[in-house]
């Protein structure tokens, strides 16, 4: 799936449905394969490195059927940035009615700072 970093390990979001959806953490520069998923674009930071647990800061929600395409344009870039993003954790999924299903299941539980959907919360947690 990568072909420029190593992931940062996997990480579970709940959707508003109270369903767990299972993505696994890249830093924002990977460069993917053309792969379909589901994918968040967030600030990571460690709460503690002892246990490999980090937060995340959600920034942005979508999904996609090519992630070697850019799903950041230059001026989401730029935005995604000023909120210092440096994470993307992505959920495989070839299936664009499921893609959907679970970005509007992620989009209706978590607010983020660009889909435009309110305050923004933190939330996840990464191990190994």
């Amino acid at each position: 799936m990568k072909t420029t970093s190593a992931n940062q390990g996997k990480v579970s979001f709940t959707g508003n449905s109270g369903r767990q959806h299972q993505f696994w953490a890249w830093p924002l520069d990977t460069r993917f394969k053309p792969v379909a998923a589901v994918y968040f674009i967030t600030k990571r930071a460690y709460r503690n490195r002892t246990y490999h647990m980090a937060s995340h800061d959600a920034i942005y929600i979508g999904h996609t059927e090519n992630l070697a395409e850019t799903f950041a344009p230059t001026v989401s870039l730029a935005r995604y940035l000023e909120h210092g993003a440096n994470c993307v954790c992505v959920c495989l999924l070839d299936d664009a009615e499921q893609r959907v299903a679970i970005e509007q299941d992620l989009l209706a539980a978590h607010n983020t700072h660009c889909n435009g959907n309110g305050k923004n919360k933190y939330f996840g947690a990464i191990s190994d």
